[in-house]
This record gives C-alpha cells, structure tokens and sequence, in this order.
C-alpha cells in the first residue's frame, strides 16, 4: 500500500507564505506522506486532476490582488469553460496571510478558496486567516491552524518518522572536482549571464537627501541601449542583487568549503525556482553570491534542519529549540530583534558543519527587490527612488541591506540586469489626490509628470518628510510646479519647528478633501510604508465624511471601502 500524498501551494511575495509551506511540508514528510511542496505559478496544473489532498498557503498584495508567483495559477482558475466538478475529488484547505492596514487584507486567499468550492472540491480542514497587524502575528494564526490540520493528516498517515532523523535533501547540490575550477570572483560580470532579464546600464547614482541627513536616498537612473522599454505610472523594476564577496568568503572558510567552491556545480533532483534565472557559471561561490540570502534572518525550517549538522550537544539543543512553534518568542529574541543574519547564525555556531548538499534547503534564494517606478515613462530610461538601508541593531552591530548596500556601489555605466513588472492600477483623468510620505513618492513623481505631459492638472499633492531642508524628496521639482499653479502641495514636516504629520494636513484641508471626493468624483491615492501611516490616514478620510455628512463610523467606513472598490482608493503600501 503506497504512502498518501499533499500537496502544497504557495503565493508568496515576500516568502513568508512560502516558509511556512516549507515548514509544513517537511512535517508531513515526517507523517511519511508523499509530499510536494511549489509555488502556485510552478505546478503543473494538469496534476490538479491527480491531487487528493491540497493545502493554499497565500498572502495578499496590492488591492486585493494575488502575489507574483501565483498569477498564472488565478488566470487558469479563472477560466469560464472549466466544469462545476473539476475538482470534486480533491480534498482541500487554505491558509492566508494578510496586513489589516489593507481594507481589502486576506482577499487573496479568500478568493482561491471561494473557487475551490465553485469547482466542486471539498474542504478538509477548517481555513484560517492572519493579520499581521495583531498581536498574535502571523506565525501564532498559523500555529493552531497547522496543529488542527495535522491532527486529521496523523489519520491518513501509516507512520511516523523519528524527527531525529535527517530526511535527505529536498534539491540537493553536487560539486563536480573532477572537472576545472571556474573563475568567478568577477561579480559583476558573473551576475550578468543571466539570461531572462534586461542589461541596463547605470545613468546616474546620485544622492538626493542632504549630506548631513541620516537617511540615504538615491535617484538611481538606469538606461536601456535598446531603447525597448515599456511602462506605466504604478509599475515596478526588479533589482537582482548579489551579495558582498567578503561575506561569501566568510562562509566559505567557516565551513571549510575553500576546496569544493570554485569547481561546477550539478543539481540533483528539481532545480529550485530562481527568479531571473540562474547565472551561467554556476559554482558554490557563486551560487551564493548571487542566488542564496545568506544576509536573511534565519526562520524556523532553517533551524529545523541545521540542528541536525551541529556535533555540541547543547548547540544542537538551542538549534532544535529554536525550530519549535511553542519557543517562537525566543527565536524572535535571538533572530528578528536583532536582525540577525543566517550568516551570523552558521558563524556563532561553532559546531555548525553543514553538508554542501543541503544548501538550497537551509538558505532560501535572494528574492528581486522592487521599486516603484519614479519616471515618466520612456523606452530608453527608468528612474528609481532608493533608500539605503544601514542602522544598529540592539546589539550594535550595523546592518545594510542587501540589495541597498548593492545599489550604493554601483556607478555610472555599470551594467545591471533587471525586470519590469506591470501594475494593474489604474487612475482616471480627474481630479487626483496623492498622499506620499517618504519614498512613496516615487510612483507618485511618476504620474505626475506623465499628467503633465498630458495636460491634465488637477492634482494635489501631501508629502511627509522629516525637515524641508534635508529630505524634502523632489521638493524643488513639487515647489517649482506649485508655483506655477500646476499642482496644489501640502507638505509636512515630521521634524522642523511647525511639526505635522500627513493625516493632520489632511484633516486641516477638510472641506478641500470632501469637496474633492464627495463632490467632483476625485481618485485618493496612498502610497508609502506600511503599519500605523497608511490606518491613520484612512482614519482620517473617514473622519472627514463623519463630519461633512453626519453619518456614523460604520458608514464612513461603508463609503470608504466603496470608493476602493470603484478604485477610487488606492492603496500601495510595502
């Protein structure tokens, strides 16, 4: 009798939906079930016919939208002719990731499930939703989800295996030394064999914040010989970084891999999804340079199988306990608070000796970063709004992000590979209200000067900065239009002497606001960071129609989510 089979899908934009699919996937492989863990855009869908049991693992993104990695699968779902039974022998449950900040968090998930039955498949296990917003986080939603649903999958399983037992590698590398070393120390060169992409070359890299400002913000500007580019204001550009040599060598040494890192490498068994595809002289070295996030915060699949290569008894304790669900308040303590990295972790961990086969199971691949786009657009340039991320951590130690310590370095007429991803935003020729504080000013620079070029000016503008004089972005540019009555601003300044915040511009111009929305059919748009900013300045609309039409908090909020659903609100948030 053959072991049962799951099979797990994941939409994941920035892989937290993909590690706990990985985390469950490798508890049912200790349940002895035939596991097969993907992304929804990598399976095969004609299997679909052949699963039994399917479990959705997805986050949300955008206006309500499905992540990157599972478009593709949504489109096929959505396909008028498939018959009301299609999927009536397949036994299901579902799982979403969402942000409460987003008026339309969780719909992504919601909307898989809802077709799932439409197709006729059965669930099998209660569905569940996070908000990461909550106190509990995503990981303490997903924690009783999975519980429940293993529970009903120890019934299907035979047996279970020992989870002191090392299961071999999901995608297993080989280094071939029987063969010549390859050179590939030249990082730059190597990063662009890659052949799935655009080669671009750097135009300019210039600081746009005040020398004496603690925040680096870059207008990069990347150049196309081609002149084949095509976009729209809301699209993005993918950045395929590579990490530092230095850091590469570190682990290298660490692991004593000095004599295996530079020969070919071969991949045994299904060759992980790599986005952008794989560089062309493919080596330990480069494989971890230009594809493996060894600067990312270990989460708990990577300590679910390096406990397993620590020779000290009490390392190989603290690595297991750390992989455990109900000790995820101490991992947090010792990975998230202080951004630790997996390459601190292998480091601080003497006795950590990991087989070179298991990499692509331990370390997870360097996703692209994306950028709002801050051009109009153009078939020959793109321009981007960069900040550079370097801080302390609780522990003193300072941290650059990856993909921003790479953008830092680059220099005129380096040659870069890169993609561009359509957004499917869409803004109407009238009146338009942009709200952009830091950063998210760059899709907003975007449209204003497409608008421009088309003669549309009713626009009005609230940006939020710390000081006028330091990282006032693009100021020069909003204050020259707004003298020359081509834009109305609102700026506010977190920092100077007259300190406000956007929402309390926002509510300051009230009667503007309503006007503007209620009466002459404006588009809001929000675009910036994440969490308090983006509630508080929907609060704040809120508030206003309150006001204006003396209705209650539940209408407001009745009318809010209405004007989205007309994408009159439009919110992009990261």
């Amino acid at each position: 009798m053959g072991h049962p089979s799951i099979t797990i899908l994941y939409g994941s934009e920035t892989g937290n939906s993909q590690e706990f699919a990985q985390v469950l996937g490798r508890k049912c492989l200790y349940l002895s079930l035939n596991t097969v863990v993907s992304s929804l855009d990598n399976f095969d869908l004609k299997r679909l016919l052949d699963v039994k049991l399917l479990v959705v693992i997805c986050s949300t993104t955008g206006q309500g939208d499905i992540p990157r990695n599972g478009k593709k699968f949504w489109k096929f779902m959505l396909k008028k002719g498939l018959p009301s039974d299609l999927l009536s022998h397949l036994s299901f449950t579902t799982f979403g990731l969402g942000d409460s900040s987003y008026a339309k968090f969780n719909y992504a998930i919601r909307k898989i499930h809802k077709r799932l039955i439409q197709l006729g498949a059965h669930e099998f296990s209660d569905r569940a939703e996070s908000d990461e917003q909550s106190p509990e986080g995503n990981e303490g939603y997903y924690a009783e989800w999975e519980r429940r649903l293993l529970e009903k999958i120890k019934k299907l399983s035979h047996h279970e295996i020992d989870p002191n037992t090392l299961l071999p590698p999901m995608n297993g590398i080989v280094p071939q030394t029987s063969k010549f070393k390859k050179i590939t120390d030249n990082v730059k060169e190597v990063a662009l064999t890659r052949s799935d992409l655009i080669t671009g070359i750097i135009g300019a890299n210039e600081r746009i914040t005040s020398p004496d400002h603690f925040q680096d913000v870059r207008r990069l500007v990347i150049k196309d010989p081609s002149n084949s580019l095509e976009y729209k204001p809301g699209d993005t550009v993918a950045l395929y970084p590579s990490n530092d040599p230095k850091d590469v060598e570190s682990l290298i040494e660490d692991q004593d891999w000095q004599n295996i890192a530079d020969f070919p490498l071969i991949i045994d068994g299904p060759t992980p999804t790599i986005e952008g595809g794989l560089v062309k002289k493919l080596t330990l070295r480069s494989l971890l340079t230009h594809h493996l996030d060894i600067m990312s915060i270990p989460r708990r699949s990577f300590f679910m199988i390096a406990h397993h290569f620590s020779t000290d008894e009490r390392e190989r304790e603290k690595l297991y306990e750390f992989s455990l669900i109900e000790n995820i308040d101490a991992l947090y303590d010792y990975a998230n608070r202080p951004r630790r990295s997996i390459l601190e972790t292998i480091l601080e961990f003497h006795s950590l000796h990991i087989p070179v086969q298991y990499v692509f199971d331990l370390i997870p691949t360097i996703k692209p970063r994306l950028f709002s786009i801050s051009s109009n657009p153009s078939p020959s340039t793109v321009e981007l709004t960069v900040a550079i991320v370097e801080y302390r951590t609780i522990i003193k130690r300072l941290r650059k992000g990856v993909c921003t310590r790479w953008v830092k370095e680059l220099e005129e007429n380096d040659r870069i590979k890169f993609s561009i991803h359509p957004n499917n935003v869409k803004f109407s020729s009238g009146p338009l209200i942009m709200v952009a504080p830091g950063t998210g000013i760059a899709p907003v620079k975007s449209i204003i000067e497409q608008r421009l070029e088309l003669g549309l000016q009713d626009m009005y503008l609230f940006t939020g900065n710390r000081f006028h004089d330091k990282d006032f972005l693009y100021g020069d540019l909003w204050e020259s239009l707004a003298s020359k009555s081509q834009l109305q601003l609102f700026p506010s300044f977190s920092r100077d002497e007259k300190k406000s915040y956007v929402q309390d511009t926002l509510y300051a111009q009230s009667n503007l606001i309503f006007d503007l929305i209620y009466n002459k059919n404006a588009t809001f748009y929000l675009c910036g960071s994440s969490g308090k900013m983006p509630i508080q300045v929907r609060i704040t609309i809120e508030t206003i129609l309150e006001d204006h039409l003396g209705i209650s908090n539940e209408e407001s909020k009745s009318l809010c989510l209405e004007l989205e659903n007309k994408g009159r609100y439009i919110q992009e948030t990261w």
